[in-house]
């Protein structure tokens, strides 16, 4: 018997040798192991609701129950609602797979493509400029949280990192390189990565680190002294983009974005920055050459 379909029988096994309520949870368990801890974390809020509003077993859902879902989830940006359907398509789907159910019903349920929005998303180097700038102008309780704020949308925009890299860092991720620096993060698919960091927010970094231990959080909660966790850095970086007058709810992520089209607008080599955002295919970084052209045959047509 090849390897995958013994697998698959052994789970079978597992699942009918339970009761229906923890032959669910085993199979929410099997589904989600060997993913990122991030992918898990994010994953079982979309099952734990999609759960709550089936309010019956996984093997009675039926293709009405999960067009009743997608339309529950209106209050969600269209990506956002088109993540929560995939990811309950491939529970669904692995269900099917393991013999948990005799049909894949999601297989039925078709994502809508939404329109790329990333040029709506795109902050140009004065907006960041600006964010430093009414970040180090802003009044704070203590001095330590405002050199951490600035450093947050300093690091986010020089190096690209997403936000659930920049919540785990330690001290022991950051290396100097002359008088430069680098960082190693495990990103997307626990594949790491290192970031060469310019002499300038190196020096700025050592001097906030002090004399903090190699396991300690590079950006830690004042309460608890644990890592920052990415509520807050959202926060933060809300708060600088309103200082600025940036009338859009920038998030971190924006930052990534800015890295990106900034660096190809300089004339860095898209295969550098790919490898600098960790971006599995080459395809996801050429979006950023699409959305800020410096021509265009509109150019050419007669003037109205």
């Amino acid at each position: 018997m090849p390897r995958v379909a013994l697998v698959q029988t052994n789970q079978r096994k597992q699942l009918a040798q339970l009761s229906p309520v923890d032959a669910q949870q085993r199979l929410v368990e099997m589904w989600l192991h060997g993913k990122s801890l991030n992918t898990v974390s994010a994953y079982r809020s979309y099952i734990t609701r999609f759960f709550g509003f089936l309010g019956q077993p996984l093997q009675s859902v039926t293709v009405e129950d999960l067009y009743a879902f997608s339309e529950s989830l209106t209050e969600l940006a269209p990506n956002t609602q088109t993540v929560y359907l995939a990811c309950i398509k491939s529970l669904l789907s692995f269900a099917q797979k393991v013999g948990y159910m005799q049909f894949n019903v999601g297989a039925a349920l078709k994502l809508t493509k939404s329109a790329d929005r990333l040029s709506e998303r795109l902050l140009i180097q004065r907006d960041i400029q600006k964010m430093v700038w009414a970040t180090e102008q802003a009044q704070y309780r203590y001095s330590s949280e405002k050199q951490r704020d600035l450093l947050i949308i300093k690091l986010l925009y020089t190096s690209g990192l997403r936000v659930s890299e920049l919540t785990g860092l330690q001290w022991c991720n950051l290396v100097a390189r002359g008088n430069q620096g680098q960082l190693t993060v495990i990103g997307k698919g626990d594949k790491s990565r290192s970031v060469i960091l310019p002499k300038e927010l190196w020096a700025e970094l050592m001097e906030f680190r002090g004399n903090a231990a190699d396991d300690a959080p590079v950006f830690k909660s004042r309460k608890g002294g644990g890592h920052l966790d990415r509520s807050q850095i959202n926060r933060i970086v809300e708060a600088a983009a309103s200082r600025a007058g940036i009338n859009k709810k920038v998030s971190p992520h924006w930052l990534r974005h800015a890295h990106a089209t900034h660096a190809l607008e300089a004339g860095a080599d898209i295969g550098l920055v790919q490898q600098t955002l960790g971006h599995a295919n080459v395809a996801t970084t050429s979006r950023y050459l699409h959305h800020r052209p410096d021509n265009s045959s509109s150019l050419y047509i007669p003037t109205l």
